[in-house]
């Protein structure tokens, strides 16, 4: 009996150590993100996407808003960004988080199941953290971003493949081919070139979030319409 109680008591340490070891051998290259708000990440997003000074980018499913604020920050007064975001609650407080650091190029606007809230051709970038596997209606809210980008412009996609240790926390609503919580990266790709986006990259292994899970990063771009290059 005291053996086992002992066991007991020593799980948290054991967890404990195991998880600074993870954090100490992690490999300096790649970001470790806790949610939606994480510098490194946020350079890596800008890079991958070319945000720039003056540029339009948008977030979909924005979350506190945390993200959308260093975008915001980073396209600078001449630029936009807009956070997407469907619960009314955040919504308020993304304005909130803006008004307070003196932004006032970054809208909030109402997502739905259905649909991104995105205007049409409204910017040359969107990007999703962790995101997609929430979406309950992905072909209509794929059609939406697909339409809210301009010609040629991209969308990446950060999030993370089931889990047997995630399996528990089960999303509701979503399509039954996800396999648990999260969704194959691969699955990802389909629905997104089947409304018409074209993938450009993918980088696995790109990046750790809740739970010490991997992420992977999909890249695309929306073919580039000829008649708006002239």
């Amino acid at each position: 009996m005291t053996w086992h109680r002992s066991r007991v008591d020593c799980l948290p340490a054991i967890i404990g150590l195991g998880v600074l070891a993870v954090l100490i051998l992690w490999p300096p290259h790649r970001a470790f993100a806790w949610g939606t708000d994480d510098a490194a990440l946020a350079d890596e997003i800008a890079t991958l996407l070319a945000v720039k000074p003056g540029g339009t980018v948008a977030e979909v499913g924005a979350g506190h808003g945390q993200m959308a604020i260093r975008m915001a920050q980073r396209v600078g007064p001449s630029g936009h960004v807009y956070a997407s975001e469907i619960d009314p609650l955040r919504i308020a407080e993304i304005q909130q988080r803006a008004r307070d650091a003196g932004l006032d190029n970054l809208t909030a606007v109402t997502a739905t199941p259905t649909d991104s809230g995105l205007p049409a051709a409204c910017c040359e970038a969107v990007y999703m953290i962790g995101v997609y596997h929430h979406l309950t209606n992905p072909t209509a809210t794929d059609a939406s971003i697909f339409r809210a980008l301009k010609s040629g412009g991209r969308l990446l996609v950060d999030d993370f493949p089931p889990t047997l240790w995630l399996a528990l926390f089960k999303v509701e609503g979503v399509p039954a081919d996800r396999g648990g919580h999260g969704v194959p990266d691969q699955i990802v790709a389909n629905e997104l070139t089947g409304v018409g986006l074209i993938q450009v990259r993918e980088v696995r292994r790109w990046h750790a979030g809740f739970f010490i899970r991997d992420n992977y990063c999909l890249l695309f771009a929306k073919p580039v319409d000829p008649a708006t290059q002239r």
